[in-house]
């Protein structure tokens, strides 16, 4: 699936649970908000608060997480009641079998429980339900974004672009990353919404920075990949077969023959890592022209074709030869070019 796609898909499902926030922030203003009844009335527009004895605790393990849980009985009545708990402090361990604390009713569910000054919040209180949309939308929301921006360059500057012109790129995808990661932690941690969102801005300025010097670092890696003046074609001393494509409209450039064989004669493409089956030799009408890096233009059909990555394009080199009036490229590793060099040109140097 493009980018851009992708992109548009997370920031739209980042939107929507940020837009899902104000709707758990007024479900638990109107919890805190509403009134105290007495015990035996029982509406949803009060909050009950009536004793209760513990029963017992108990514990349970779920792939990574634990759930707590406290069985407790209400005053005035027989029935055991399982109540889970949001975490295990500090009610649940600090309470026995026979302790007498107070559960807060509301809308017909316990939502709170005290022993002494201590309070906790149930699994069924409102009070922490801002925290999952919270933070699943800043985790997808600037990740999203990123996309979009790599999508957009994707569309308007990588077929012309160098590799260095890049750099927005990276900047923008490790900014969006990093900040995607603050955000949801900051949302999982903090008390607040408000809390939440300003420690998500205040990371946005260090996660810049290292865009900023990962981009600076690739810029460099970019810029020595492409100086090829330290290349120079030396004789092959023994029979070896390189990992190498040749593109162009001959009949030695065949999909699948993603080998060569140097050393042995005339060079000859094969699909056989061994260089012994279905060779097709390189014809004397073949010359060099130059040799240059791998640019965007080139790893458009090459990536389409055999699945090369980003560090394909820096390791990699291309030699341009013709065979009479048609253009021929073959491009193989850095370290496979000065043998492969000399293999191809008729008057190689020596090392």
């Amino acid at each position: 699936m493009p980018p851009v796609l992708v992109g548009l898909l997370l920031a739209l499902v980042g939107a929507g649970l940020l837009a899902a926030v104000p709707v758990a922030l007024a479900k638990n203003s109107e919890y805190v908000s509403a009134p105290s009844c007495s015990a035996d009335r029982r509406s949803d527009s009060c909050r009950t608060t009536v004793p209760a004895t513990i029963e017992g605790t108990q514990k349970e393990s779920s792939g990574r997480s634990v759930h707590y849980w406290l069985l407790l009985t209400e005053k005035g009545s027989g029935h055991v009641q399982r109540v889970r708990m949001t975490g295990s402090a500090p009610v649940y361990d600090a309470v026995r079998a026979g302790d007498e604390v107070e559960v807060t009713r509301w809308r017909g569910e316990i939502r709170t429980v005290r022993f002494g000054a201590a309070a906790q919040e149930t699994k069924a209180s409102p009070a922490d339900d801002w925290r999952l949309p919270l933070a699943f939308g800043l985790l997808t929301l600037p990740f999203g974004l990123g996309l979009l921006m790599i999508g957009w360059w994707l569309r308007y500057r990588h077929p012309t672009a160098a590799f260095a012109d890049a750099w927005p790129v990276t900047v923008g995808m490790v900014t969006a990353t990093v900040t995607s990661c603050v955000g949801m932690a900051s949302a999982m941690v903090t008390d607040s919404v408000q809390t939440a969102c300003l420690v998500t801005a205040a990371g946005i300025p260090p996660a810049t920075g290292l865009g900023a010097l990962c981009a600076w670092g690739l810029r460099r890696r970019e810029r020595r990949a492409a100086d090829t003046s330290d290349i120079a074609p030396l004789v092959p001393g023994e029979r070896r077969c390189v990992d190498a494509t040749v593109l162009g409209d001959v009949p030695y450039s065949v999909e699948g023959f993603a080998y060569l064989v140097i050393g042995d004669g005339r060079p000859a493409t094969t699909p056989d890592p061994a260089g012994r089956v279905a060779r097709r030799e390189l014809p004397e009408t073949l010359t060099v022209q130059r040799l240059r890096a791998v640019r965007p233009d080139d790893v458009d059909a090459w990536y389409r074709s055999y699945k090369h990555d980003y560090s394909y394009k820096l390791d990699h080199v291309v030699i341009e030869c013709l065979d009479g009036d048609q253009p021929v490229l073959i491009i193989l590793s850095r370290r496979d070019a000065p043998m492969t060099l000399g293999a191809l040109t008729a008057s190689p140097t020596t090392a």
